[in-house]
């Protein structure tokens, strides 16, 4: 071979090599940018689903003002009775469900008798042989002694069940409940909905009472409904709500009224995002509770204290 061909050859293969590395580094560049392509697109996702949650809470926290505002006019709340009907609201591009109750429309757990809490026992589903002691374990709870009921739990019942000992003191939180001896974290879910420790009621209010309380307290789907529809339409025409009907009275319910408010509100931008927030206010707090979401809010010094303030349940 001479040596004009081998100089050709040598230049054809250096040629191949750096064809090779072009390629592979174009290949490489590919990847990189196909990388970065799709991390920004996650991130983007990301950014825009924080937004949308943002955007779904504000609206939840709309919800929650919007609601209060009415309870806080006496003419206003005839037109919308605290009873945990729920209304619904579109505002700021989205949709709004809002449910005001009265707290004396909700089972007090630090006040409920024995009668009453099997009631709500039974009404979510509870067996009746296990009824007697979940309502004795949560009045032994709430009392200051550490005398156990026949059926109850008090301190020596909880440390043999490896579980810190009552409170024997009154509930402070509906979530407490979960910490009673027996109590599993399905059923205290199922009951949350129906109960408060903000009210000094030992009965309930029909008046104010959501159509899932006075089922669980026993009534049957026909009664209820009629009695919701009823009250509904007396709120329309602002008249006096309905008094439940004679055959179904019952020693659990009575008329009073509470100055605290629970309100729950869903809330749904038109992306499809939801929130959810749930707050009790008591609406004659006085200038010694904090404002409105926390201190320094539209409702600070004179206006409503905030009790308790839950997301997404």
């Amino acid at each position: 071979m001479t040596g004009a061909t081998r100089l050709g050859k040598y230049r054809t293969d250096q040629r191949g090599m750096v064809l090779v590395i072009v390629l592979w580094i174009v290949a490489l560049l590919a990847m990189m940018a196909g990388g970065f392509a799709y991390s920004m697109r996650v991130e983007t996702r990301l950014a825009t689903s924080a937004v949308e949650r943002a955007q779904a809470r504000v609206l939840a926290e709309a919800g929650v003002a919007y609601g209060l505002a009415w309870q806080l006019d006496p003419e206003a709340q005839k037109q919308w009775p605290p009873n945990g009907d729920p209304r619904e609201w579109a505002f700021g591009g989205g949709r709004l469900r809002i449910e005001v109750t009265n707290a004396s429309g909700l089972v007090n757990l630090n006040n409920a008798g024995p009668e009453l809490l099997k009631a709500l026992l039974a009404g979510a589903g509870v067996d009746a042989g296990d009824q007697d002691r979940l309502a004795d374990a949560i009045q032994d709870w709430r009392d200051p002694d550490d005398q156990s009921m026949p059926h109850g739990a008090e301190s020596a019942d909880y440390r043999a069940a490896g579980w810190p000992k009552p409170k024997n003191a009154n509930f402070e939180s509906v979530e407490e409940l979960g910490q009673v001896l027996g109590m599993t974290r399905e059923l205290q879910e199922r009951l949350a909905s129906a109960i408060t420790v903000f009210s000094y009621e030992s009965t309930v209010n029909p008046e104010l009472a959501p159509a899932r309380v006075l089922r669980a307290l026993g009534l049957d789907e026909r009664t209820v409904a009629d009695y919701v529809e009823a009250r509904a339409r007396a709120a329309a025409d602002g008249s006096p709500a309905p008094p439940l009907p004679s055959s179904e009275g019952s020693s659990f319910f009575f008329g009073g009224r509470s100055s605290v408010y629970h309100i729950r509100v869903v809330a749904e931008t038109d992306a499809g995002t939801a929130a959810i927030l749930e707050a009790v206010f008591d609406a004659q707090g006085g200038m010694s509770g904090p404002g409105a979401f926390g201190g320094g809010g539209a409702f600070a010094g004179r206006g409503p204290r905030l009790l308790a303030w839950r997301e997404g349940r």
